[in-house]
């Protein structure tokens, strides 16, 4: 009896000691605990997540000419341009705004892929939420810059701080994730500038004096260089002369055009005239007798060019605005 009484005693102290022996490796819960499974499992899950994290794009930013950092959304589409400056410079680009500022829609060489988007003000900023951008695009003379920056990730440009619009192309490339493109665009636009330059040179008296006067009807002004209206195709581009008065003007203002009476118009006349205004066909300050004397008028070489047309300074606009200076300039056109 007591025999059977050790042997079971031993029997139930071997099934004790296999029990706490198969229960190292587990928590009350049944998982696994800090057994070197459990740590390799955790550097492994930890591993992967680190791994994700690595094949993330980082985050893209973008400094303003505000001086504010801004975070840029992937591939935006649903771009609002708030401000006079800059749909074409989209539109080249691949990307249509949904909201654009008055001219756009009317030019000739951009306003037909325009006609859907948004007619906005300075103070469209409801409309503007409605519109629901990933990206809003202004410059800095917008006052209500910080209610857009509420809205979406909002970049504002300051027109004055580069050499021309053009230069902008570039930056805009970037927001969209599109820099490539856009710098491919510039250099089409100057290999082609270089090809025209050399016509002129051959066919145009470099010498002659160009104006540009902005008619409109109480108001009247004279644009230099960068300043739209064909400026930055006529002075910057093909490096044709403004008039001498116009640039003493712009030295001692800092400006880049002058408000003119119509007394001193004639002082700023040069050999040729382009009057940008927002009524073709209709008479301009030059019609008035009072300047029928004029050599550019009484020989037939003041011409009018629409202001919507060549307001902007896009690769599409400028393109179009070259041709038409080609066609009046060295061909004779009467446009």
């Amino acid at each position: 009896m007591k025999k059977h009484v050790v042997i079971l005693t031993v029997l139930i102290m071997a099934l004790i000691l296999a029990a706490c022996g198969g229960s190292q490796g587990q928590t009350p819960s049944g998982e696994q605990g800090q057994s070197a499974g459990g740590s390799q499992n955790q550097t492994s899950g930890g591993g992967t997540e680190q791994g994700e994290s690595a094949q993330q794009p980082a985050k893209r930013t973008y400094t303003d000419d505000l001086g504010v950092e801004v975070e840029l959304p992937d591939n935006p589409q649903r771009v609002v341009v708030a401000t006079w400056h800059y749909p074409g410079h989209l539109l080249s680009l691949g990307v249509t705004p949904v909201g654009v500022f008055e001219l756009a829609q009317d030019s000739e060489f951009i306003g037909g892929q325009l006609k859907d988007a948004k007619l906005l003000t300075q103070d469209s900023v409801e409309e503007v939420l409605a519109l629901q951008p990933d990206l809003i695009i202004t410059d800095t003379t917008n006052p209500n810059v910080d209610k857009l920056r509420s809205i979406a990730p909002t970049i504002a440009f300051d027109v004055m701080e580069r050499k021309n619009r053009l230069e902008t192309l570039v930056d805009i490339g970037v927001l969209l994730g599109k820099k490539e493109e856009a710098e491919k665009q510039i250099r089409d636009w100057e290999a082609r500038l270089e090809t025209v330059k050399q016509r002129f040179e051959k066919e145009f008296d470099m010498n002659a004096v160009i104006s540009v006067i902005g008619d409109y009807e109480t108001e009247f002004y004279v644009y230099g260089p960068n300043y739209g209206r064909g400026t930055e195709v006529l002075y910057t581009s093909l490096g044709l002369k403004f008039p001498e008065k116009l640039a003493q003007d712009m030295e001692r203002s800092g400006q880049r055009w002058a408000q003119l009476s119509e007394e001193v118009i004639p002082e700023y006349v040069g050999d040729i005239v382009f009057v940008a205004g927002y009524t073709p066909g209709s008479p301009t300050i030059l019609d008035d007798p009072m300047y029928k004397d004029l050599p550019p008028v009484k020989e037939g070489r003041v011409y009018y060019i629409y202001e919507p047309s060549f307001y902007f300074s896009d690769p599409v606009s400028l393109n179009g605005q070259l041709d038409f200076f080609e066609r009046v300039l060295l061909e004779g056109a009467k446009e």
